[in-house]
């Protein structure tokens, strides 16, 4: 699939249920401040697509200090999270893109920028009729290979069961990526990566048990 036909495909919500006013302006001009469009041939970047409120952009951005860290989601209270974050832990690797990652892959050409791509907790939408809003798919795998080093990799959690059939359907049906924790793919996220988001908290308060697949790319 060509990269213009997930162009508009953004689902969900782009502000928080609160009754607190956000002010849009401000917003703007705080977001510019970290902003990122193009990307430098000479660095090594982290793609962390839908950074949510940011805890995973914080945690690679500890963890990777020699890569920056690309934070992309439209979603406004959790960029203003993250960006609360970024000043006041006074964070130098970590830029944003508040709206679609389609648009940071068609403003670059496809060259390896990411040597890990990350995308914890996408928005399963469960209901059948919906299937189609998910992020992760054969062709989206596909539209990602050429952005990825070698042997990079795309870390992806889930606590849904019936999104985590359809990841490892498309895992099988790209022949692009080899599924590196395959035989450990139960094991505790926090294994791998000792962050707590959001969502892994409400998956474990709710009993449902996260899901990792890591993919590296071949």
């Amino acid at each position: 699939m060509h990269l213009n036909n997930y162009k508009n495909r953004l689902y969900g919500r782009t502000k928080g249920r609160s009754n607190k006013k956000i002010d849009i302006e401000n917003y703007s001009e705080l977001i510019q401040k970290f902003s990122v469009s193009k990307l430098d041939n000479n660095k090594s970047y982290i793609l962390d697509i839908g950074s949510g409120y940011g805890e995973t952009s914080v945690f690679f951005a500890s963890l990777y200090k020699k890569d920056t860290i690309i934070a992309c989601d439209k979603y406004i209270n959790g960029n203003f999270n993250l960006v609360n974050q970024i000043q006041k832990k006074n964070i130098t690797n970590i830029r944003l893109h508040s709206g679609n990652v389609i648009d940071i892959l068609e403003n670059n050409k496809k060259k390896k920028f990411f040597s890990l791509v990350s995308i914890f907790f996408p928005d399963p939408w469960p209901k059948k009729k919906h299937y189609k809003r998910r992020l992760i798919s054969k062709s989206f795998l596909e539209i990602l290979h050429p952005f990825i080093k070698n042997k990079g990799r795309i870390c992806i959690v889930t606590d849904s069961i019936s999104y985590s059939r359809s990841i490892i359907n498309c895992i099988y049906s790209t022949k692009l990526y080899y599924w590196s924790n395959q035989k450990t793919q139960y094991i505790d996220v926090k294994n791998y990566y000792n962050v707590e988001t959001k969502y892994y908290k409400k998956a474990i308060i709710s009993g449902r048990k996260p899901i990792l697949f890591i993919l590296t790319k071949i």
